[in-house]
């Protein structure tokens, strides 16, 4: 069993607790740190989790084989460093961190200790995620020659005062889209140069809740990316081919249409995307396979939002 601790028990941190503790035979979390220890004392104790305020108590911890990031953005990276450096396999859940040089420093850190280090995305793990890898690998696309993705919700509108979510620093206009960006840096590759069209509509911060981002991949191929934190959910990935077209609609629905001939329409049951999640990162750990987002993929994505940060304060396109 791998002794999992958490840092960082906010509600995304919760859902990950709840997600695997009892239901697994492989990887179950004992130990939390966090800055408000009395929050989630309630929480702890219903999950038999340690709870402490001190990082540094849990990472020299024995017992604890793997540490799990879940805390503020703008943190993710020094939390993840001091965890390789004690010797823990690291999960940090997107993004790894906000600059692509920590971002490598922290894949350097775990290839030279020789440790799993693991971006949590949840949704490259839905069925319509692979059935979308399945139809490229396939070449049903043919030449893949644009990709589009949609990620809109509405929590910009509601953003406590003070949330560190509320500030372009920590959450670069077109962010919210990396949800849509880290399928297809896997699939398309990592991406060349980008342009960010950013405004602020309805958000109750000081934050840009609408973007738009164009992108160019290394391999030239084109892409658009459209962020919006104030309209109804709707989530969307679209790869366009010389040969078929194929969209993720709502992480649920997988269609498929060809060239030439019928197409392919597949609605998939509800998935527990975190549960698959940590079991594969438990998976990794052992040796077992490999987790699904590299870490160069994962790096390669950083590189991309910083890159959407700059171009949103200088209005050009900005090389990544």
């Amino acid at each position: 069993m791998i002794n999992l601790a958490i840092a960082g028990l906010g509600g995304w941190g919760k859902n990950l607790v709840n997600s695997i503790q009892g239901k697994s035979e492989n990887i179950q979390f004992v130990a939390a740190a966090t800055r408000t220890p009395a929050k989630v004392s309630n929480f702890c104790q219903e999950k038999n989790i340690r709870l402490s305020d001190d990082l540094s108590s849990v990472l020299n911890d024995s017992e604890i084989n793997a540490v799990v990031v879940a805390g503020p953005s703008q943190l993710h990276a020094e939390t993840a460093m001091a965890a390789l450096e004690a010797g823990k396999h690291v999960m940090v859940i997107k993004p790894l961190a906000l600059f692509k040089k920590d971002a490598e420093a922290l894949r350097q850190k775990a290839e030279e200790n020789g440790l799993i280090l693991a971006m949590g995305y949840d949704r490259c793990f839905h069925p319509a995620s692979d059935e979308l890898r399945k139809c490229v690998a396939a070449g049903k696309l043919g030449k893949i020659i644009h990709a589009e993705g949609n990620f809109c919700v509405d929590r910009h509108r509601g953003l406590p005062e003070g949330d560190w979510k509320g500030s372009d620093e920590n959450s670069q206009p077109g962010s919210l889209t990396d949800h849509m960006l880290y399928r297809m840096i896997e699939l398309l590759g990592p991406v060349e140069s980008l342009t960010v069209q950013a405004s602020r509509h309805a958000a109750t911060e000081e934050i840009s809740d609408t973007a738009a981002v164009a992108l160019k991949f290394a391999s030239g191929i084109s892409g658009h990316l459209t962020a919006i934190g104030v309209t109804p959910v709707f989530h969307r990935l679209h790869l366009f081919g010389t040969e078929g077209w194929a969209e993720i609609r709502n992480d649920r629905r997988f269609e498929f249409k060809p060239l030439k001939g019928d197409g392919t329409v597949i609605d998939f049951d509800a998935f527990d995307a975190l549960n698959a999640q940590l079991e594969s990162f438990a998976a990794a750990i052992n040796g077992e396979r490999a987790f699904p987002v590299s870490p160069e993929d994962a790096v390669a994505g950083v590189a991309a939002l910083e890159a959407m940060g700059r171009s949103a304060k200088s209005g050009k396109t900005e090389t990544v």
